[in-house]
């Protein structure tokens, strides 16, 4: 008879021999699929919570950065001090009051184009450039007009600048000393705080580059009149009396220069009047009087 150990099959035997080699039970499990779903229900709804706690801190620490950025912004950024560069009649104070800056002013909401336009509405003022440096300084850059010529126009006075800027209107027939009178410009529209314009081609620019070179080569005090009606034949009067004739406004930092070197020897010799003829530079002529 046999034993109930040899009536086993060989892969009842087997296994039964492997679990009892490792002293261990065998177990069947079948889930719950009930509690299955739950359980993973459950899983998720914790990694729900866990996401949206850290959105939340995400959301506090952004608000937490933001107040801290406009604290900072409304304390620190605060304009107090604008230095001035540049002027020479006006006071430090003028220009800032023209300028539109505010001390406590935010810095960093102050923009360079907003301060070039309120200069701008000074005409006597030009902007050149403005540097922040924080926390709260500011640096001004500026350059004043200068008057630098007379006119006459419908039985005003008017003072200009070099680039033809009407600096002041007066009710005067006295002409400013040691400035030049500008003759035969004929004026489109002549307004305080306005560029002229003009009724003839070409005047305008001769008038700029003419008082340019005058201006760089300090030779304006010289000069009584300018003379634009032709812009194509320009002249002017020295404070001797001498008619010069310039010819076109081309070339006329040459110009300038031989009227400067000619008058010299003019006035060494004593002459006065006449006319001296630069329209060829480098081939200048006198003409004295009969």
């Amino acid at each position: 008879m046999m034993s109930r150990r040899q009536d086993q099959r060989p892969e009842e035997q087997f296994e039964k021999e492997s679990f009892e080699a490792y002293g261990e039970y065998t177990y069947d499990f079948q889930p719950d699929p009930a509690q299955a779903a739950a359980s993973v229900a459950q899983a998720k709804k914790a990694h729900e919570r866990r996401r949206t706690h850290g959105f939340f801190k995400f959301l506090i620490l952004l608000a937490i950065l933001t107040v801290g950025v406009v604290v900072v912004q409304q304390t620190v950024f605060r304009l107090e001090t604008v230095y001035v560069i540049g002027n020479e009649l006006k006071t430090p104070q003028q220009v800032v009051i023209s300028s539109g800056l505010v001390r406590g002013s935010n810095m960093l909401s102050i923009q360079e184009e907003d301060v070039a336009e309120a200069i701008g509405r000074d005409h006597t003022l030009i902007f050149v450039d403005m540097q922040k440096e924080y926390p709260n300084t500011i640096y001004l850059y500026i350059e004043e007009r200068k008057t630098v010529a007379a006119m006459q126009w419908l039985g005003m006075l008017y003072t200009l600048d070099g680039e033809g800027m009407v600096m002041k209107e007066e009710n005067s027939a006295i002409l400013p000393a040691g400035l030049p009178v500008i003759t035969g410009f004929m004026a489109g529209h002549v307004q305080v705080g306005q560029h002229l314009t003009s009724r003839t081609r070409g005047q305008l620019e001769a008038y700029c580059e003419m008082m340019k070179e005058l201006r760089l080569q300090l030779y304006s005090d010289q000069v009584s009149e300018i003379n634009l009606a032709d812009p194509e034949n320009i002249y002017l009067v020295t404070i001797e009396g001498v008619t010069v004739r310039l010819g076109s406004s081309d070339y006329m930092q040459a110009k300038i220069g031989a009227v400067r070197t000619y008058m010299a020897y003019l006035r060494q010799l004593g002459n006065k009047g006449g006319i001296l003829d630069v329209t060829t530079p480098e081939d200048a002529k006198y003409m004295p009087e009969s």
